[in-house]
């Protein structure tokens, strides 16, 4: 009996000590994980930002302002004066659809302008298609305005449209002329 007591004792011992240390091990990548995905939080906060601040800046506002008092009709003159606002928003569809920005936090910030400026570039982007033959030119702006337009409907619970109405567009770009002119 003192043999079998003894036999347990040298297996039973190390395993114990084995598990220990394969539960603390466990335990703090557990903990590094977790600081970690704290951390992808934190940087896409702080992307977010960045990219507020580079929307309100005053080389964006400026361009801003030359769209919005171009004829929607001018192809020509959309072309060259909407090229850093698409690219903006582009940026933005593609950080919203990797998973780097959070939706709803982007919704929060550029659900209003990301509706009102695909409504007004809309025939401009389906020309550019057109000219470039390039169905998925700024795609990643169009599926950013179809997220927005699903949270919309998910937030407010009213009946929203992907692309604003005439009267709604009209007002969008009268009040970004008069924000932007001050």
């Amino acid at each position: 009996m003192e043999d079998m007591s003894m036999i347990l004792d040298s297996l039973l011992i190390p395993e114990t000590g084995f598990s220990l240390v394969f539960l603390f091990f466990f335990i703090l990548l557990w903990v590094i994980l977790r600081r970690i995905k704290g951390l992808g939080r934190t940087m896409a906060v702080l992307e977010l930002g960045h990219q507020e601040f580079y929307y309100q800046s005053s080389e964006m506002r400026k361009c801003r302002l030359r769209l919005m008092t171009t004829e929607r009709t001018d192809m020509k003159a959309l072309q060259t004066r909407s090229g850093e606002l698409l690219g903006f928003f582009e940026r933005i569809g593609f950080l919203v659809q990797k998973g780097i920005l959070p939706k709803k936090e982007t919704w929060l910030s550029f659900g209003t302008p990301v509706q009102g400026y695909f409504s007004f570039l809309v025939p401009f982007i389906q020309w550019l298609r057109t000219e470039e033959r390039d169905p998925e030119l700024y795609m990643y702006f169009e599926d950013l305005n179809e997220a927005i337009f699903r949270l919309n409907y998910k937030m407010d619970r009213k009946q929203v449209h992907p692309l604003l109405e005439e009267e709604e567009l009209t007002r969008f770009i009268e009040e970004e002329k008069s924000a932007l002119s001050n």
